[in-house]
């Protein structure tokens, strides 16, 4: 019989260097994800005000905010909803950056 680990126990099995990059890099990927309530509540607005400025019922900003991810398309939605826009920009090394203003999909 095949013998499972837990995710704890792999890590703990790394080299404490190791481990401490792995941390840095999970905090830097908390500190930048961001979602439809941490938006919302930096402009300030409740679950129905930006219900109506989308012109749906508030229960539906209510599930949007409990998905783990936010689809680009979704936050260019809301942001153009509420008299915003949305600049992207990409960055790879050796390159100059592009910058991807009012994001429109494809």
């Amino acid at each position: 019989m095949r013998k499972y680990t837990t995710l704890a126990e792999e890590l703990g099995g790394l080299p404490k260097e190791r481990q401490e990059s792995i941390e840095a890099k999970a905090v830097q990927i908390r500190q930048e994800e961001i979602t439809l309530k941490h938006l919302r509540e930096k402009l300030g607005l409740s679950q129905a005000e930006l219900a109506q400025w989308l012109e749906v019922q508030q229960p539906a900003i209510s599930k949007l905010e409990r998905r783990q991810n936010l689809e680009l398309n979704t936050l260019r939605s809301v942001v153009n909803a509420l008299g915003g826009t949305i600049e992207i920009i990409v960055r790879v090394p050796n390159k100059e950056p592009i910058l991807l203003s009012d994001y429109q999909e494809s």
